[in-house]
């Protein structure tokens, strides 16, 4: 895979992060988990994983996402792929915002763009949320609160030729990351950048 982004979008709970983890070890991409960003803020302000973070922290977060993506088109070798995560919902500015800037770099860098949206049931939500790994990232954790935002908030409506539906729900990681990377495959050899 040479000179691709793919952003993996979804709910809390879906798989982004290990999933990711599976395509960049199989592909050699470089994955900027989005809590490379929020751990940052996250460690100072001390994030429990249930408390609601103060809004302010969002635009810290998305200073720190900028200049990682100026890192991407302007430090990293041309052919170098990416695999970026993010919760992005529908009708937050931000998410909208973040999604926007990841797609333009992209396009800067003439780079294969992989939107993928990856789902999962409710019952696969409750039983992955609570994990001590999770807290362990400084991932939410309340399985109740997790819940209340799936079913209050949609992600992010994307409409791209390259997006790729996927629910996790029975799908195991390394499954995930195999149909992402033979889809990502198949779009760069359609040529369809950003």
């Amino acid at each position: 895979m040479r000179n691709t982004v793919i952003y993996l979008l979804g709910h809390y709970g879906v798989g982004k992060f290990t999933i990711g983890t599976a395509i960049a070890a199989r592909t050699g991409a470089r994955l900027f988990d989005n809590h490379l960003a929020n751990n940052v803020i996250f460690s100072l302000i001390r994030e429990d994983g249930r408390t609601k973070i103060p809004e302010r922290a969002w635009d810290l977060i998305m200073t720190i996402r900028r200049q990682a993506l100026i890192a991407m088109e302007e430090i990293a070798r041309p052919d170098a792929s990416f695999v970026l995560t993010n919760a992005l919902m529908e009708g937050d500015p931000l998410d909208r915002q973040a999604y926007e800037e990841v797609l333009a770099t992209a396009a800067r860098r003439g780079s294969t763009f992989v939107p993928v949206i990856l789902t999962a049931s409710d019952t696969a939500h409750a039983v992955r949320i609570p994990s001590a790994e999770r807290e362990t990232r400084m991932k939410m954790t309340d399985a109740d609160g997790a819940a209340r935002v799936r079913q209050e908030r949609r992600t992010l409506e994307v409409d791209h030729p390259n997006r790729l539906d996927l629910d996790t729900t029975h799908l195991p990681a390394n499954g995930a990351a195999e149909r992402i990377i033979r889809h990502a495959e198949s779009c760069a050899a359609l040529s369809t950048p950003a």
